[in-house]
């Protein structure tokens, strides 16, 4: 399992799960999200060019998608509105969700 964290000009935060894109790795993803850690809120939509979400956990938010600029799914976080411990949680997050994601489905 690779992650590629990207900080954006804007202050928010890209990490990409490489090996991982398109509609079903995405819907494989968000399963795991509301399965493995059990979110207040975690929605999806569809348009043309992308397959995107977010879910809500202990009221931090992240967003994640099919189509980043890499490519790959992806998870998003505005780090410049966190705490240093609340960026540490979502990451344990994405660490904790693209691990089960690479035990379910390697590549």
């Amino acid at each position: 399992m690779e992650l590629q964290e990207i900080k954006l000009k804007n202050g928010s935060v890209l990490v990409s799960v490489t090996g991982y894109s398109g509609e079903t790795d995405f819907y494989n993803m968000f399963d795991i999200i509301k399965e493995v850690l059990s979110p207040e809120h975690a929605t999806y939509g569809v348009d043309s060019m992308c397959v995107d979400g977010s879910f809500r956990k202990e009221g931090l938010l992240v967003r994640m998608s099919s189509e980043c600029v890499t490519d790959c799914c992806c998870f998003h976080y505005d780090e410049k509105n966190l705490s240093p411990e609340d960026c540490e949680r979502i990451r344990g997050w994405i660490i904790q969700v693209t691990e089960e994601l690479h035990n379910r489905y390697p590549r």
